[in-house]
């Protein structure tokens, strides 16, 4: 059966490659190639985008690196139709190697992730906070006889994402927490446990009572710190209590 959708071609323009990768995005984004679809065989999409068949097979090699298409022996080459956790991610990357401003990151991770605690505050269930409990708690009590690091931020914050029950903001989302993490090596000014488990056990506590003021204060606290690490500024702790 001849498939449904068709490329452009591509013809006499420049970075062959990229010009194939740009028509992949287009039928992926209109809807016309689907997650779990089959792609015609390479021969017939060289043709198809008037290229070689090599401009082709460095593209769908390039989108099977991100993790777009997968290659399945003997019957062919798919969209994915399920992004893995652990595909590459490109936006993280790219994010990662822009020009470093310490005011930029800080107003971006105040925006953004005020943004998607108060969404989950709003949509976290009651097994939400079950989950959030349970992962502050161990990290509470880990953080007695040893060092919290990088991966203890991480699942606390995918968490909260999660609690967001929005697919999109999960996924932008975990980007943008890689992005964030990546700067703490950096400012050599790890944050300390005791800072980190008040923080959590604070946000926590003011999304389970859906606290608008209490979450603002424990999360202003939170970006000044990291601001002022990013800098190399002394950073004092201050104890939030209930």
């Amino acid at each position: 059966m001849r498939s449904s959708f068709r490329f452009e071609s591509v013809r006499n323009k420049t970075k062959l490659s990229h010009m194939v990768l740009n028509n992949f995005k287009k039928v992926l984004i209109d809807g016309t190639l689907k997650p779990g679809d089959k792609l015609p065989p390479l021969s017939e999409l060289a043709n198809q985008m008037e290229v070689g068949i090599s401009s082709v097979r460095e593209a769908v090699k390039m989108l099977e690196g991100l993790g777009i298409l997968e290659s399945r022996q003997g019957d062919g080459t798919f969209v994915i139709d399920d992004l893995e956790n652990d595909a590459f991610d490109m936006l993280s990357l790219q994010l990662m190697l822009m020009p470093r401003s310490n005011d930029g990151l800080v107003g971006f991770r105040r925006m953004y992730e005020t943004a998607y605690t108060y969404m989950a505050m709003q949509n976290a269930t009651a097994e939400d906070f079950e989950i959030l409990e349970s992962l502050v708690a161990d990290q509470e009590s880990r953080a007695k006889y040893t060092h919290l690091g990088a991966s203890d931020e991480r699942d606390f914050h995918f968490a909260i994402l999660n609690c967001t029950h929005n697919p999109y903001v999960i996924r932008i989302g975990h980007s943008l927490v890689e992005l964030f993490l990546s700067t703490i090596p950096e400012s050599g000014v790890l944050l300390s446990e005791l800072s980190m488990t008040n923080d959590h056990r604070n946000i926590l506590e003011a999304m389970r009572s859906k606290d608008n003021k209490r979450l603002d204060s424990v999360l202003e606290k939170s970006f000044s710190g990291w601001g002022q690490r990013l800098s190399g500024e002394n950073y004092e702790e201050e104890i939030y209590t209930k």
